[in-house]
């Protein structure tokens, strides 16, 4: 017998289903399409699981008194606390702290902020400084001057924190307060903008690992030129 007759009525021969021939035209494609949705997915999952957003608190402006009592430097003062609150889930990755110098004390006068050294938790963390270049010349404290005008830019300063700082502030960190200290250490006055909190968050292994397949997937697909 040269065939065979299904109940459908389809003939063919060899008794290899005319369907076959389709599914190994197909076949490739699909394994492609299914090996592209899975990193698609993989990047998805990892993006998601990495996106949470920083932890953000803000304390000041500072317009402080200015100080001529000659008695340099000052002992330290708490300008203000940082306050937050970290998740459970939440990895503490990179944290910095930033700010300016030389915001605007009296609109239209020079902008300047005293010589002097800021700290967080306590004087534990040197975190910025204004150090003046011309004190012993001039008898003068500008380290920081912002301008003689109210358009002129305040001097812009940021710290990221180390792993021994993160160490030294871990206790503050989890239990969600951080103070902000200043020490003058010549005449003048503390004027400083707002200063910014940034705790971001640290990728956790499954992400990483999501991400990777994804990146193994891009491979795959360069090797085979698809």
């Amino acid at each position: 017998m040269t065939g065979l007759v299904e109940a459908t009525g389809t003939r063919y021969d060899g008794g290899r289903h005319p369907d076959f021939s389709l599914w190994r035209r197909t076949h490739p494609m699909l394994k492609r399409a299914l090996l592209t949705f899975t990193i698609a997915m993989a990047f998805g999952l990892g993006l998601t699981s990495s996106a949470k957003a920083d932890i953000i608190a803000t304390i000041g402006p500072f317009d402080e008194a200015p100080d001529f009592s000659g008695s340099y430097p000052l002992a330290p003062v708490n300008l203000g606390t940082f306050t937050f609150s970290i998740p459970l889930a939440f990895k503490i990755g990179a944290v910095t702290i930033s700010g300016s110098f030389g915001d605007e004390d009296v609109p239209g006068t020079t902008e300047i902020t005293a010589d002097s050294d800021y700290y967080v938790d306590g004087t534990a963390v040197d975190v910025a400084s204004c150090d003046s270049p011309n004190v012993a010349t001039l008898g003068l404290s500008l380290a920081c001057d912002g301008g003689n005008n109210p358009t002129d830019t305040p001097t812009p300063w940021s710290y990221t924190f180390t792993a021994a700082d993160l160490s030294a502030i871990s206790g503050n960190l989890a239990g969600g307060s951080l103070d902000f200290n200043v020490i003058q250490n010549y005449y003048g006055a503390v004027n400083a903008g707002t200063v910014t909190l940034d705790i971001a968050s640290t990728p956790e292994p499954g992400t990483i690992c999501i991400v990777s397949l994804g990146l193994a997937g891009i491979a795959l697909l360069r090797r085979r030129k698809i």
